[in-house]
């Protein structure tokens, strides 16, 4: 019969004894022995937040490091092995990628499930958008954050979250890859609330008041890949539409460049924490 508390202590001996060097080695070897399907969810929150909490930042630095190793430049290389046999895409699913990172630079829980509810356990939102091999068949690539909504309350809640955790994966100038994250404060950031009041407004209350929308989406394009902006886009400029719009994510109220990784020579390079 295990105890969460227990589990908080052997986790907190383990941290307290490994540099960061050796950190994701030691706590592999202790998670290895744990059944996390046996774990409720309830108790995986807690016992997350205990890691995250004693894990010093060089600690959790290393852990983005090796989490970007295995997860995207290793996997990477390994699914260009299979597109090249199979065709199909070698693109990485950035979605929860994006949660752990999150979870490591800001030391916040998610909520140790996958599908509905908040991504972290303090009711902030992550959204990923991933550049690398997302060319479609005519040559062009539009990933965006995409913030989905299934009635009127779920929509209005964009206004209310604590905090928006953008990550986006796509090339640096250079052509290396490069993972960025962005926090929005919505309270705090004009020109994004402004434009989703008016999205709400001319689009969303609109749609939902026809019985024939389950859903709508509201979407945020990310900085172009290969340069150095650093504002998202929303708008197409036709009548019919949105005029276009530069949102800042960086030196602006309410926006802050936490988290900026570069891959060189397949090797992590941290630069932003």
């Amino acid at each position: 019969m295990y105890d969460v508390h227990e589990y908080c202590k052997l986790f907190e001996s383990i941290i307290a004894e490994s540099s960061p060097d050796n950190i994701n080695e030691n706590l592999n070897s202790l998670t290895k022995t744990i059944n996390v399907d046996a774990i409720p969810v309830a108790d995986r929150v807690v016992l997350s937040s205990h890691i995250l909490k004693n894990l010093s930042r060089e600690q959790r630095m290393q852990l983005a490091k090796s989490l970007i190793q295995e997860q995207i430049v290793d996997q990477k290389n390994k699914l260009s092995h299979w597109s090249l046999v199979t065709a199909q895409s070698s693109m990485i699913d950035t979605g929860y990628i994006a949660q752990h990172l999150v979870s490591l630079q800001t030391q916040i829980a998610g909520q140790g499930m996958r599908g509905k509810g908040d991504d972290l356990c303090d009711g902030s939102e992550v959204k990923g958008a991933n550049f690398i091999d997302s060319l479609d068949k005519n040559g062009a690539t539009a990933p965006r954050w995409n913030f989905n909504s299934v009635s009127v309350d779920i929509m209005e809640r964009f206004l209310d979250y604590k905090a928006i955790f953008l990550l986006s994966i796509d090339l640096n100038p250079k052509h290396q890859y490069r993972i960025r994250i962005w926090k929005v404060d919505i309270h705090k950031h004009t020109l994004l609330r402004n434009r989703y009041k008016e999205w709400m407004q001319k689009l969303g209350y609109p749609k939902f008041a026809d019985p024939s929308h389950k859903s709508i989406s509201f979407q945020l394009f990310p900085p172009r890949n290969g340069t150095d902006d650093n504002y998202a886009r929303h708008g197409n400029g036709r009548e019919n539409g949105f005029s276009k719009l530069n949102i800042p994510l960086e030196n602006t109220e309410g926006a802050t460049l936490i988290f900026r990784a570069d891959i060189i020579d397949d090797i992590p390079v941290i630069s932003i924490f």
